[in-house]
């Protein structure tokens, strides 16, 4: 659509809604734009915005950049390591890699475990731990709690032979003591405090989480044999690149900064915005901030949200998974989001 074509249906007042808009005008222009055919329309909040980092940290990076395209080694280098050494201090385990997504990473712990032929995962998850299952292993899905949104009777309801991948939903940790052949996707919870690492722990590196390298994952274990297993396969399928980890490196840097941010965001989202947040049982990095909506509250459209998590493939929800489905609202949350503005521009457009 060219400029001419979008000026004439605003001043026909055929494309007024933000949704309409913003598909072809961003920023400014879609302010102007709405102001000059006389419509009042709030400036969208996105539900997601990178870190912002300072005008020096981006020019040191543009600089590592340009070094490690100097240097002719571009992956599993200096820069991957480094990570991999900080985050492996961060946690106190003896192995981390680094992978090129959480995907990968939780594939490969998957697949170290032959000796048996099912693995239970919560029914509220993303579509990608199921989508990298190995063909002989059964999923059974679980149902979640619903104050925490953690995957139910992680403790005492499942053989040991079998393999257990439950989540750290949205950064809220599920502490327990079993060990052996439990995989945690921990996704979302890098950052947040966590005593046992299972079996292996996979944290994402992915944009939307308090720590991005754009694009990346990361094992941990502290068993030396799946991290000979991990990082074998890894290096010949899912190696992750020296621009990433200077990425990665640069905003974990901030990851204190962010944590705070958060809490903050989360604190405040909760005690005004009446609904039911997720209880924290024990740690939480508030990577993903969302509540029940319990008053039918109505989100003006300018405030982007997300509801999760979509069924598997159309798969059957358990009770809870699906009331949590049909019911969450996950608000903006980003480093820098007006949360204060979110939280009025809520309250008065629902009465409150």
């Amino acid at each position: 659509m060219d400029e001419k074509e979008k000026k004439r249906l605003i001043e026909e007042n055929k494309m007024y809604s933000l949704e309409g808009l913003d598909s072809c005008l961003h920023g400014e222009e879609l302010y102007k734009s709405c102001h000059a055919c006389g419509r009042e329309i709030e400036m969208k909040i996105p539900y997601h915005r990178p870190f912002p980092l300072s005008d020096d940290d981006r020019q040191a990076l543009e600089w590592d950049i340009g070094d490690v395209l100097k240097s002719g080694l571009i992956t599993n280098g200096e820069k991957v390591k480094e990570l991999e050494d900080k985050i492996a201090e961060m946690y106190d385990v003896e192995h981390c890699i680094a992978t090129s997504n959480c995907t990968i990473g939780l594939m490969l712990c998957y697949q170290y475990f032959k000796d048996t032929d099912k693995i239970y995962m919560p029914n509220f998850t993303w579509d990608s731990p199921y989508i990298v299952l190995p063909s002989y292993l059964d999923p059974k899905f679980v149902d979640i709690d619903l104050q925490t949104w953690l995957m139910n009777g992680v403790e005492t309801n499942f053989d040991k032979q079998c393999i257990i991948s439950p989540n750290h939903t949205f950064g809220n940790i599920l502490n327990i003591e079993r060990e052996y052949k439990i995989i945690f996707d921990g996704a979302h919870a890098l950052g947040s405090k966590i005593e046992n690492v299972g079996s292996a722990t996979v944290f994402s590196l992915a944009p939307t989480k308090l720590v991005t390298s754009c694009e990346g994952g990361l094992v941990i274990t502290n068993d030396k044999h799946l991290a000979d297993f991990v990082r074998f396969r890894r290096d010949k399928c899912a190696r992750m690149s020296e621009v990433h980890a200077l990425i990665g490196l640069k905003t974990l840097f901030y990851l204190d900064v962010i944590k705070t941010w958060k809490k903050t965001v989360h604190d405040n989202y909760k005690k005004y915005i009446p609904g039911k947040f997720q209880k924290v049982n024990y740690n939480s990095n508030y990577n993903t901030i969302g509540f029940i909506n319990e008053e039918s509250l109505d989100i003006p459209k300018h405030i982007e949200t997300r509801q999760y998590y979509v069924p598997i493939f159309g798969k059957t929800l358990l009770k809870n998974a699906y009331y949590v489905y049909k019911n969450i609202i996950c608000l903006p949350s980003y480093y820098g989001c007006d949360y204060k503005k979110i939280i009025e521009q809520i309250n008065e457009h629902n009465d409150l």
